[in-house]
């Protein structure tokens, strides 16, 4: 995965020079200075993922840095430079979209656990956690029983900003109360892998706490390759609980879309999506908008495209709503950790084991189609685990998805504190 062992990508014109960056990049400081092999800024993965609209916010990079350069744009919610980037690679070696092969790992996860199959049960909360989360909430109700029973010490969830209608938040649940605050779905991502010592340094939990970690496919997939290549951020992480997703919606975006259904988004109380259909609710459960979820293609992410990882594989537990019905979770337990967890929070939980549902399968199968059928890299689980620069841009460079350069806004952003 190192970067080190990563080639440095030749100039197009036949340099052997880098190519010059702006002020904060040691490249045009110096730019008669030959770099060493294999480095790779935050500024490539910068052109290749985030100025081409290909990040999906799950924050790896940010977690990834051990220089603790990249933090998160206060504004556009998104990775951004905030100090001098040293050029290790960490940033894209961790990335899903570009260094990391995600079908890789997932296979080597898989090759690993040594639970034989996949164990799926249909679920929900018996107490206030089946009217709080989000189809019976199982999800809450599991953190919940693992709280009460000192097994975890918090869950890093999401919750709605009090300021932004629908805008997630990263925050860190340390009580049945907080986890009911954060009840129910949220589809815009809230970056909480990048955040996980800012919480911790909000929260009073002692030395080497043991958090859950809550997020969507993507997120879990950075989170476990952190783990598993012994990087610090990962270490508080003692589960992982994927929610199923094909895809995250951008706020902005999202916003502006429910606006074109003449809806206010502050009176969106709640959003469901069950079978192929998006609803908005108020607080009175009323329905404010109901249509195609693929009406709102246009306010998704658009790096989820390239996602085959509907179930979220890397994940301990997965949980969703396809395959159960109303009012119930399907939850996949993947791992011994995950089967551990699962049964000590039995008292909480009203289950029933089930076959893998067909209209799970069904979509899963759907979603890595479309994943292949959009990737411009090869979609491949027996290659490396790891994606070179060079090879990224053969891939990418002429299709749509192709790095971009710096807008002018983000040069003056970079340069601001340089």
């Amino acid at each position: 995965m190192s970067g080190a062992n990563q080639p440095r990508v030749p100039d197009p014109n036949g340099s052997t020079k880098s190519p010059k960056g702006v002020g904060n990049d040691p490249r045009e400081q110096n730019p008669d200075v030959e770099e060493a092999p294999g480095k790779i800024w935050f500024r490539d993965l910068d052109e290749a993922v985030i100025e081409a609209d290909r990040c999906i916010q799950c924050a790896s990079c940010v977690a990834a840095c051990p220089s603790d350069s990249i933090g998160i744009d206060a504004e556009e919610k998104r990775p951004t430079l905030v100090k001098m980037c040293t050029g290790c690679s960490r940033c894209w070696d961790f990335c899903p979209r570009s260094g990391l092969r995600y079908e890789r790992a997932l296979e080597l996860l898989d090759q690993e656990r040594s639970l034989a199959e996949p164990e799926t049960y249909a679920a929900r909360a018996t107490d206030a956690a089946a009217d709080a989360g989000q189809d019976g909430g199982a999800v809450t109700a599991l953190l919940a029983e693992l709280l009460a029973a000192g097994e975890i010490d918090g869950a890093v969830v999401a919750r709605e900003s009090e300021d932004e209608p629908l805008r997630g938040e990263a925050f860190l649940a340390t009580s049945h109360a907080d986890l009911l605050e954060a009840g129910g779905s949220i589809y815009t991502q809230t970056m909480g892998l990048g955040q996980i010592d800012d919480l911790l340094a909000d929260a009073d939990l002692g030395p080497n706490p043991d958090l859950a970690l809550v997020g969507t496919p993507c997120v879990i997939q950075g989170a476990t390759a952190l783990d598993r290549y012994g990087h610090e951020p990962a270490d508080p992480i003692a589960l992982t609980v994927a929610l199923m997703c094909t895809r995250t919606f951008e706020h902005e975006r999202l916003l502006s879309q429910i606006e074109s259904y003449d809806v206010d988004p502050e009176a969106v109380e709640k959003l469901d999506i069950r079978d192929g259909t998006l609803a908005a609710f108020d607080d009175d459960g009323e329905i404010l908008l109901e249509t195609d979820v693929e009406e709102f293609d246009a306010a998704g992410l658009r790096g989820c495209d390239e996602c085959a990882d509907f179930v979220g594989g890397a994940a301990d537990i997965s949980a969703g709503n396809v395959g159960s019905e109303d009012g119930y979770s399907t939850v996949v337990v993947r791992t011994e950790n995950g089967r551990d967890v699962w049964r000590e929070a039995a008292d909480g939980l009203e289950t029933t084991e089930i076959d893998r549902p067909e209209a799970l399968e069904k979509i899963a199968a759907w979603n890595e189609r479309r994943a292949k059928s959009i990737l411009p890299r090869e979609f491949d689980p027996e290659a490396e685990i790891g994606i070179t620069y060079e090879r990224h841009r053969e891939a990418y460079d002429g299709t749509d998805r192709e790095p971009q350069p710096l807008n002018p806004a983000r040069v003056h952003q970079y340069e601001e504190w340089c």
